[in-house]
Protein backbone atom coordinates (compact mmCIF):
# COMPACT_ATOMS: atom_id res chain seq x y z
CA UNK A 1 0.00 0.00 0.00
CA UNK A 2 1.47 3.35 -1.15
CA UNK A 3 1.10 6.34 1.36
CA UNK A 4 1.41 8.30 -1.58
CA UNK A 5 -1.30 10.05 -3.65
CA UNK A 6 -0.95 9.10 -7.54
CA UNK A 7 -1.25 11.59 -10.10
CA UNK A 8 -4.63 10.66 -10.74
CA UNK A 9 -6.34 11.38 -7.55
CA UNK A 10 -3.67 14.78 -7.21
CA UNK A 11 -5.58 15.85 -10.51
CA UNK A 12 -9.32 15.02 -8.66
CA UNK A 13 -9.77 15.56 -4.85
CA UNK A 14 -6.46 15.92 -3.00
CA UNK A 15 -5.71 13.48 -0.25
CA UNK A 16 -6.70 14.45 3.63
CA UNK A 17 -3.27 15.85 5.25
CA UNK A 18 -2.56 13.11 8.53
CA UNK A 19 -2.40 15.81 10.76
CA UNK A 20 -2.77 13.89 13.83
CA UNK A 21 0.08 11.51 12.49
CA UNK A 22 2.20 14.38 12.25
CA UNK A 23 1.57 15.95 15.55
CA UNK A 24 2.21 12.18 16.96
CA UNK A 25 5.82 12.21 14.73
CA UNK A 26 7.21 15.91 15.79
CA UNK A 27 6.22 14.46 19.38
CA UNK A 28 8.58 11.43 19.53
CA UNK A 29 10.96 13.14 17.41
CA UNK A 30 11.63 15.80 20.07
CA UNK A 31 11.68 12.93 22.41
CA UNK A 32 13.92 11.10 20.76
CA UNK A 33 16.66 13.45 20.37
CA UNK A 34 16.50 14.34 24.14
CA UNK A 35 17.04 10.47 24.65
CA UNK A 36 19.75 10.81 22.08
CA UNK A 37 21.55 13.58 23.81
CA UNK A 38 21.27 11.83 27.09
CA UNK A 39 22.95 8.92 25.98
CA UNK A 40 25.37 11.18 23.67
CA UNK A 41 26.58 12.81 27.21
CA UNK A 42 26.82 9.35 28.65
CA UNK A 43 28.49 7.52 25.63
CA UNK A 44 31.16 10.60 25.72
CA UNK A 45 32.38 9.27 29.30
CA UNK A 46 32.24 5.95 28.37
CA UNK A 47 35.30 3.78 27.88
CA UNK A 48 36.60 2.60 24.05
CA UNK A 49 36.05 -0.91 25.42
CA UNK A 50 32.12 -0.44 25.31
CA UNK A 51 31.74 0.16 21.52
CA UNK A 52 31.08 -3.15 20.47
CA UNK A 53 28.26 -4.42 22.34
CA UNK A 54 26.73 -0.95 21.96
CA UNK A 55 26.90 -1.36 18.39
CA UNK A 56 25.35 -4.93 18.90
CA UNK A 57 22.63 -2.80 20.95
CA UNK A 58 22.13 -0.34 18.68
CA UNK A 59 21.38 -2.86 15.36
CA UNK A 60 19.21 -4.89 17.79
CA UNK A 61 16.85 -2.01 18.83
CA UNK A 62 16.88 -0.91 15.02
CA UNK A 63 15.40 -4.19 14.11
CA UNK A 64 13.20 -4.21 17.43
CA UNK A 65 11.45 -0.91 16.76
CA UNK A 66 10.30 -2.13 13.62
CA UNK A 67 9.01 -5.42 14.68
CA UNK A 68 7.32 -4.05 17.35
CA UNK A 69 6.06 -0.93 16.40
CA UNK A 70 2.22 -2.15 16.69
CA UNK A 71 2.44 -3.34 20.52
CA UNK A 72 1.30 0.08 22.48
CA UNK A 73 3.97 1.23 25.08
CA UNK A 74 6.54 -1.41 24.41
CA UNK A 75 6.61 0.13 20.88
CA UNK A 76 7.69 3.79 22.75
CA UNK A 77 10.45 2.44 24.68
CA UNK A 78 11.98 0.39 21.93
CA UNK A 79 11.50 3.98 20.17
CA UNK A 80 14.02 5.75 23.19
CA UNK A 81 16.05 3.34 23.75
CA UNK A 82 17.51 3.27 20.39
CA UNK A 83 17.72 6.55 19.88
CA UNK A 84 19.56 6.68 23.32
CA UNK A 85 21.92 3.72 22.27
CA UNK A 86 22.71 6.02 18.92
CA UNK A 87 23.46 9.08 21.71
CA UNK A 88 25.89 6.45 22.87
CA UNK A 89 27.78 5.68 19.19
CA UNK A 90 28.05 9.12 18.81
CA UNK A 91 29.07 10.85 22.43
CA UNK A 92 32.54 10.14 21.46
CA UNK A 93 32.29 11.13 17.93
CA UNK A 94 31.44 14.82 19.84
CA UNK A 95 33.66 14.40 22.62
CA UNK A 96 37.03 14.16 19.85
CA UNK A 97 35.84 16.96 17.65
CA UNK A 98 35.58 19.21 21.56
CA UNK A 99 38.44 17.39 22.68
CA UNK A 100 40.41 18.81 19.68
CA UNK A 101 39.09 22.28 19.73
CA UNK A 102 36.27 22.11 17.42
CA UNK A 103 33.25 22.37 19.66
CA UNK A 104 32.45 25.77 17.33
CA UNK A 105 31.94 23.33 14.54
CA UNK A 106 29.95 20.92 16.07
CA UNK A 107 27.57 23.71 17.52
CA UNK A 108 27.72 24.92 13.68
CA UNK A 109 26.62 21.70 12.28
CA UNK A 110 23.85 21.13 14.58
CA UNK A 111 22.11 24.81 13.97
CA UNK A 112 22.87 24.10 9.96
CA UNK A 113 21.00 20.65 10.51
CA UNK A 114 18.32 22.28 12.15
CA UNK A 115 17.91 24.65 9.85
CA UNK A 116 18.27 22.78 6.53
CA UNK A 117 15.97 20.00 8.27
CA UNK A 118 12.98 22.99 9.02
CA UNK A 119 13.47 24.06 5.51
CA UNK A 120 13.10 20.52 3.83
CA UNK A 121 10.49 19.37 6.26
CA UNK A 122 8.30 22.93 5.55
CA UNK A 123 9.14 21.77 1.77
CA UNK A 124 7.72 18.46 2.16
CA UNK A 125 4.76 19.14 3.92
CA UNK A 126 3.66 22.03 0.96
CA UNK A 127 4.95 20.62 -2.30
CA UNK A 128 2.45 19.08 -4.58
CA UNK A 129 5.12 16.96 -6.26
CA UNK A 130 5.43 13.62 -5.59
CA UNK A 131 9.05 12.40 -4.47
CA UNK A 132 8.19 8.84 -3.92
CA UNK A 133 9.75 7.46 -7.34
CA UNK A 134 13.08 8.29 -6.07
CA UNK A 135 13.23 5.93 -3.28
CA UNK A 136 14.78 2.82 -5.07
CA UNK A 137 17.71 5.67 -6.49
CA UNK A 138 18.20 6.75 -2.54
CA UNK A 139 18.72 2.95 -1.41
CA UNK A 140 21.13 2.12 -3.89
CA UNK A 141 23.18 5.80 -3.95
CA UNK A 142 23.33 5.00 0.06
CA UNK A 143 25.09 1.82 -0.33
CA UNK A 144 27.17 3.17 -2.59
CA UNK A 145 27.99 5.72 -0.15
CA UNK A 146 28.68 3.30 2.82
CA UNK A 147 30.79 1.74 0.43
CA UNK A 148 32.47 4.72 -0.17
CA UNK A 149 32.91 5.20 3.37
CA UNK A 150 34.37 1.51 4.05
CA UNK A 151 37.07 2.88 1.17
CA UNK A 152 37.60 5.92 2.49
CA UNK A 153 39.09 3.88 5.54
CA UNK A 154 41.68 2.11 3.47
CA UNK A 155 42.55 4.50 1.00
CA UNK A 156 41.89 7.92 3.07
CA UNK A 157 42.56 11.38 1.56
CA UNK A 158 40.52 14.69 2.80
CA UNK A 159 38.89 15.07 -0.45
CA UNK A 160 37.47 12.14 -0.86
CA UNK A 161 36.08 12.56 2.33
CA UNK A 162 34.38 15.78 2.06
CA UNK A 163 32.84 14.46 -1.36
CA UNK A 164 31.37 11.56 0.91
CA UNK A 165 29.97 14.43 3.00
CA UNK A 166 28.39 16.52 0.10
CA UNK A 167 26.72 13.17 -1.70
CA UNK A 168 25.55 11.96 1.83
CA UNK A 169 23.88 15.27 2.60
CA UNK A 170 22.18 15.52 -0.89
CA UNK A 171 21.06 11.86 -0.48
CA UNK A 172 19.59 12.01 2.84
CA UNK A 173 17.95 15.63 2.76
CA UNK A 174 16.56 13.74 -0.60
CA UNK A 175 15.18 10.82 2.03
CA UNK A 176 14.15 13.47 4.52
CA UNK A 177 12.16 14.84 2.13
CA UNK A 178 10.44 11.61 1.11
CA UNK A 179 9.78 10.49 4.52
CA UNK A 180 8.60 13.37 5.51
CA UNK A 181 6.17 13.56 2.45
CA UNK A 182 5.21 10.06 3.43
CA UNK A 183 4.32 11.51 6.74
CA UNK A 184 2.00 13.83 5.66
CA UNK A 185 -0.57 11.20 3.69
CA UNK A 186 -0.17 8.19 6.03
CA UNK A 187 -3.06 6.23 8.01
CA UNK A 188 -3.04 7.94 11.53
CA UNK A 189 -1.63 4.97 13.24
CA UNK A 190 0.88 5.07 16.33
CA UNK A 191 2.61 2.43 14.20
CA UNK A 192 2.83 4.57 11.51
CA UNK A 193 4.33 7.56 13.78
CA UNK A 194 7.02 5.28 15.15
CA UNK A 195 8.43 4.00 12.23
CA UNK A 196 8.06 7.29 10.24
CA UNK A 197 9.80 8.92 13.72
CA UNK A 198 12.50 6.40 13.56
CA UNK A 199 13.25 7.11 9.12
CA UNK A 200 12.99 11.00 9.90
CA UNK A 201 15.09 10.53 13.01
CA UNK A 202 17.81 8.31 11.14
CA UNK A 203 18.00 11.19 8.00
CA UNK A 204 18.29 14.01 10.43
CA UNK A 205 21.20 12.42 12.64
CA UNK A 206 23.29 11.38 9.55
CA UNK A 207 22.40 14.84 7.90
CA UNK A 208 24.39 16.21 10.93
CA UNK A 209 27.40 14.11 10.75
CA UNK A 210 27.70 14.56 7.42
CA UNK A 211 27.32 18.56 7.39
CA UNK A 212 30.13 17.53 10.23
CA UNK A 213 32.14 15.92 8.51
CA UNK A 214 32.01 18.64 5.35
CA UNK A 215 32.94 21.50 8.19
CA UNK A 216 35.83 19.89 9.33
CA UNK A 217 37.35 19.68 6.01
CA UNK A 218 37.71 15.63 5.75
CA UNK A 219 40.26 15.62 8.58
CA UNK A 220 40.28 12.60 10.59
Amino acid sequence: MSYFPSEQSRAGAEPRIASGLLGKIFGLLAFSLVFATVGGYVGAKLPGGWFLPIVVLYFGLFFAVQKMREREGINLVLLYAFAFSSGLLIGPVIGNYVSAGLGGTVLQAAAITGVMTAGLGAFALTTRRDFSGITPYLFVGILGLFAAMIANIWVGGSLLSVAIGWVGALLFSALLVVHVQRAKYAPDTMGNAIILTLGIYLDIVNLFLLILRILQGGRR
